[in-house]
């Protein structure tokens, strides 16, 4: 279901996918940072680079879910990887 303009949720629910648009874009960046780190990197002996983006993705991916537990509370489903493939 799409959300209704219309709703009193409605506003709620913006700032909320505006933030997940946000985050989410932030992810991915990360993500392609750690990939890049951890060429340095190996199992056993990560860098300290690859140690930290991998606790700034592991934390925004926490508030990425977060932000859809959010919305499907509020009662709006929706398909995530539709909305991030969607431009701003």
């Amino acid at each position: 279901m799409m959300a209704d303009p219309r709703h009193p949720a409605y506003p709620l629910v913006r700032r909320i996918v505006d933030d997940l648009r946000r985050d989410y874009a932030r992810w991915r960046e990360k993500v392609r940072e750690f990939e890049l780190a951890t060429v340095n990197s190996t199992a056993g002996e990560p860098t300290e680079a690859a140690l930290e983006l991998e606790a700034e993705v592991r934390a925004l991916a926490v508030d990425i879910e977060s932000y859809v537990a959010e919305i499907r509370y509020l009662g709006v489903d929706f398909d995530v990887q539709r909305l991030m493939d969607q431009e701003p």
